[in-house]
């Protein structure tokens, strides 16, 4: 908790960078949950808030996976994590749940179809319509 403390004091300091970051408390969320040990990180996001942060959760059909399982494994050192595509499945459900809960502003986002100028497009417009672009 002390190393969240730390990055939400930086993020409260340089309020006016511009901050993306990939996974954080979301990822230790569900990452603590599969152990069995529950943390809750209301506060972390109460002072992210008024920082602008948002979520957006990139997820894609669970039919997909397995066209998304080639490409990995074309650069995994460890292809056998990708024999049973079941664990991914559920756990992308377990973000679903947890960016569900979120006090921020979240987002889902579909990739399954690998465009990404058009999953660009998609997020940079839900910002604008959510005014989650203007400077804090």
């Amino acid at each position: 908790m002390e190393t969240y403390a730390t990055w939400v004091r930086m993020f409260e300091l340089q309020r006016y960078y511009s901050w993306i970051i990939d996974r954080f408390h979301v990822s230790t969320i569900v990452y603590q949950a599969s152990k069995d040990r529950h943390f809750d990180f209301r506060w972390l996001e109460e002072r992210m808030a008024p920082l602008g942060f948002c979520i957006v959760l990139c997820t894609r059909t669970d039919e997909s996976f397995a066209e998304a399982r080639e490409e990995r494994l074309r650069v995994s050192g460890n292809p056998r994590q990708y024999d049973d595509l079941q664990p991914f499945i559920r756990e992308q459900a377990k973000f679903r749940e947890v960016v569900n809960q979120s006090l921020l502003p979240h987002t889902e986002i579909d990739v399954s179809s690998g465009n990404i100028d058009a999953v660009c497009d998609r997020i940079a417009d839900w910002l604008t319509e959510k005014d989650l672009l203007r400077g804090r």
